[in-house]
């Protein structure tokens, strides 16, 4: 298993500041000499930053060596970098920032997303954020589920965005759509991001109302863009509680090439904590990554990824009917490569393309039955961006989505044949979009995406709207209106080729202030669905048993607030999210609440750096009211779980062993051993006393425990 074996790389950004502080700070002015609040600084290359307060003053203090570059930025003003002279212990100077009328600056939209790691835009989450997150365990998709406008994943893991399901969040990589970015699922056991956080240099997560750009996703988009070229050779090794850990960087003049090797076995864990769930075979996982970058031209950058990854698994899951215990078994075998290029082209035009090829084998074993799931999937793509004058910016370009799926269902009896179903959907889209600025106070973005499935014989036009209005040099209103498609789970459409897309439109209206290292931004929402598949049984192989019958809606308000000021050397954020759902579609016979739908959620996050000593703190707590369920004993009425409750830790202390930097963590879920219940499994006729008898779907464990202890090799690794 890969839980949380990235985390070491949050060495780089703290360590130093144990052995030599440096104090850079400053004020940063407009041209009539007046204080600009809120501009972000920042060294460049790292996440290592500040914004200025209400008299345009700001300070850093850092271990990162001083030959660096500050990048100072703000909306509506020409961005400056300044060379920091190295050897210094303080360094101090005055920014003027000049206005700048030829981009779009003054407004920025930001209904529906929650960005990170975009140096125009404020930090909301970066990626040290996501990897020393007190409940992610260095997982992308649990760090994430800390934010707003998201549902409690405990036993489904990936993202749950606003009365979506997890197939309705797609991921891009690059740009590019990743077929299978989750590992492979077992029932109540959460799968997890196959990627490391640190292999990007952060991310776009938006929640709904998201560019044209993307599609195929009914709720939300998770943009990871990869890092750049690194400046030094590493070598970094990690041993933990679940498994081992390497990688190596070399790096040359315009090129680099990174190797990470990662095992992960969760037997000897378990043995020492005893979970609830009864392995057969113990999780056992082996991940290999290779990333190749080289530099063309003068601002050119072309990339290559590969990745292999191997999961087995079995378990022993407990039969409500029978009252014995089913083997239940995964076996996964997964390949992604990826290549990518951005570049300017002549008359200020960007091009942006790649191509890709992902292959996800998956063998789910049920008492020696097999059920076999092989995808292979290929993308093309072309993106391009222009400023059109001084007020307006065009972007489009086009892709084609292949998809092969292949499902084989081997029954034990050998005198049975074997099944087998297959489908291939080729899907060619076309986007555009334009950002117009209308004044200095308002701007826009409308746009669309036409679609053509060919297995559907389906044409999808979806058009997208956006403003924005400036209300203050902080603070701003955005709206926007969106229409999205997806094509139905393979599940359904390998059975009915003929269904039709699912489709949502989204409204969405958002106030967000931005200053004085504080962020506080409400959102309101609204989802309508329709053209959902419907079908009469879960396990139904008939195509006519199929349908888009299915609707629903989801609507809610989302708040977040964020302090990095108040306390020094700490930070904190409250994300708080009231949902409201119901939905018609699978195999439902009325309108109601999905089972994964909690009213009220809430995330609280604290992180402190303490500097005597060379530790790091975060602490974590989450809450989710009750969840629905229907009792057959109680008229197969919905009834409610007990409210979800959640307090995490982090701990990472460092140090220097033998020369070398070192590096000791530790994490704690649900330390209080709260009882977590996610709905209850019923058995499906009632027993001689006329009772249906359940059983409570729980965590795989009260807690879970990670310890850990991190080396570089390299005497001075790359900060």
């Amino acid at each position: 298993m890969k839980f949380s074996i990235i985390l070491i790389s949050f060495l780089f950004t703290a360590i130093h500041t144990i052995f030599c502080q440096v104090t850079i700070e400053g004020k940063i002015v407009n041209e009539k000499k007046l204080p600009i609040v809120g501009a972000n600084i920042y060294l460049k290359g790292t996440y290592e930053g500040s914004t200025s307060d209400e008299k345009g003053n700001f300070s850093i203090s850092t271990g990162l060596p001083t030959d660096k570059t500050i990048v100072i930025s703000f909306i509506g003003y020409k961005t400056q970098e300044i060379a920091v002279e190295p050897g210094k212990e303080k360094v101090s100077f005055t920014v003027i920032l000049k206005e700048n009328d030829e981009q779009i600056g003054e407004v920025v939209i930001t209904a529906g997303q929650f960005e990170a790691g975009d140096e125009k835009k404020s930090f909301i989450m970066s990626t040290l954020e996501m990897v020393t997150s007190g409940s992610s365990v260095g997982d992308i998709y649990g760090a994430i589920n800390s934010l707003p406008g998201l549902s409690v994943a405990n036993e489904e893991g990936g993202l749950l965005v606003r009365g979506g399901e997890q197939y309705e969040t797609k991921t891009f990589i690059d740009g590019m759509q990743v077929e299978s970015p989750l590992t492979a699922k077992l029932p109540n056991v959460p799968a997890r991001g196959r990627f490391s956080p640190m292999l990007f240099r952060g991310t776009v997560f938006s929640t709904g109302g998201y560019s044209a750009e993307y599609g195929e996703a009914l709720s939300s988009a998770l943009i990871l863009n990869t890092t750049a070229i690194p400046k030094k050779n590493e070598t970094d090794f990690c041993i933990n509680s679940t498994g081992l850990y390497f990688s190596k960087t070399n790096q040359w003049e315009n090129t680099s090439l990174a190797a990470i090797s990662q095992y992960g076995n969760m037997k000897p864990y378990f043995k020492l904590t005893n979970p609830d769930i009864e392995w057969k075979d113990d999780p056992v996982s082996f991940n290999q990554t290779v990333v190749f970058r080289q530099k063309t031209g003068k601002n050119g950058l072309l990339k290559g990824m590969g990745t292999y990854g191997y999961e087995n698994s079995s378990l022993y899951y407990y039969n409500v009917d029978n009252k014995n215990f089913d083997l239940v078994s995964t076996r996964n075998h997964n390949v992604l490569m990826m290549c990518t290029y951005k570049n300017e082209l002549g008359n200020n035009w960007i091009i942006q393309s790649g191509v890709s090829f992902c292959y996800d084998n998956t063998n789910l074993g049920y008492n020696y039955n097999t059920l076999k799931n092989r995808i292979g999937s290929a993308e093309i793509k072309t993106a391009l961006f222009k400023p059109l004058g001084k007020s307006v910016n065009l972007n489009f370009g086009f892709n084609t989505y292949i998809k092969d799926y292949i499902r084989t269902y081997a029954p034990t009896d050998i005198d049975t044949s074997s099944y087998h179903w297959q489908y291939q959907q080729i899907t060619g889209s076309f986007f555009v979009e334009t950002e117009i600025k209308l004044s200095k106070r308002i701007s826009m973005r409308t746009g669309g995406r036409f679609e053509y499935h060919t297995l559907l014989k389906q044409k999808i036009v979806s058009p997208r709207f956006c403003i924005a209005y400036k209300v203050s040099p902080n603070s701003q209103f955005s709206g926007c209106y969106g229409q999205f498609s997806e094509q139905p789970q393979d599940e359904n459409l390998v059975y009915n080729h003929l269904l039709h897309t699912e489709n949502a439109e989204h409204y969405i209206v958002n106030y967000q202030y931005t200053g004085d290292k504080r962020i506080f931004r409400i959102e309101a929402y609204y989802k309508n669905y329709d053209h959902l598949v419907k079908y009469d049984s879960l396990y139904s192989v008939y195509p006519e048993s199929y349908n888009n019958t299915g609707y629903g809606y989801a609507m809610g308000i989302d708040v977040f607030f964020r302090d990095n000021k108040t306390i020094k050397n700490g930070d904190y954020w409250i994300s708080y999210s009231l949902m409201d759902s119901k939905r018609n579609y699978r195999d439902d016979q009325f309108s109601q609440t999905p089972y994964f739908i909690s009213t009220h959620n809430l995330s609280v996050v604290y992180k402190h750096y303490f500097n005597v000593i060379g530790s790091y703190l975060s602490a974590e707590y989450n809450f989710a009211s009750g969840r629905p369920y229907i009792n057959p004993n109680n008229g197969f009425k919905q009834q409610h779980t007990i409210p979800y409750h959640n307090l995490s830790m982090s701990y990472y202390h460092f140090t220097k062993l033998f020369g070398k930097f070192f590096m000791f963590y530790c994490q704690v879920s649900n330390i209080p051993g709260f009882n977590q219940v996610f709905g209850y499994r019923y058995s499906k006729q009632p027993n001689a006393d006329g009772i249906y008898e359940s059983v409570p779907i729980k965590s795989i464990a009260k807690r879970f425990f990670f310890l850990g202890f991190y080396m570089s090799l390299e005497a001075k690794p790359e900060f």
